[in-house]
């Protein structure tokens, strides 16, 4: 028996081409009927040695469009991106609509110094660490 190593750029275009379609079937099939949906922006979280950052990527939305809120250790992020031509004769393959996202925040995070930015459609929170004390060993004799 000869295995074939997987290569994923050498693959046959029938097999992107389906791949492509049924990725995007669940994100395309509400506006293809212009119906409301919701967006589902990327969000990316980084784990830093001082603090955690997440980004969310949120093109032709400013910060007044988002909201921001902390409550029970869970730090939710939600908005709205309005589509201004709302024509239905209008072809369009952007996504529009109401979004929400919820992370827990781990117990080490400085709920009170948390700052968010935007900047250029990305949005950026960073999230403080407690700084971790290190506890050094103590070695006791036996008796």
């Amino acid at each position: 028996m000869t295995l074939i190593k997987w290569n994923p750029t050498v693959r046959p275009s029938l097999f992107n081409e389906i791949d492509s379609w049924f990725n995007g079937i669940s994100s395309d099939f509400p506006s293809f009927l212009n119906e409301a949906s919701e967006w589902k922006p990327r969000f990316e979280v980084l784990n830093g040695k001082d603090a955690y950052r997440v980004r969310a990527d949120l093109p032709g939305m400013i910060k007044k469009d988002v909201d921001i809120q902390i409550n029970d250790d869970m730090i939710t992020i939600k908005g709205e991106r309005k589509n201004e031509y709302s024509d239905n004769s209008n072809y369009s393959e952007f996504t529009y609509g109401k979004f929400s996202r919820s992370f827990s925040l781990p117990d080490d995070v400085k709920q009170d110094d948390i700052k968010a930015s935007m900047k250029d459609g990305v949005l950026a929170l960073e999230i403080p660490r407690i700084e971790q004390i290190e506890t050094k060993a103590k070695k006791i004799a036996i008796k």
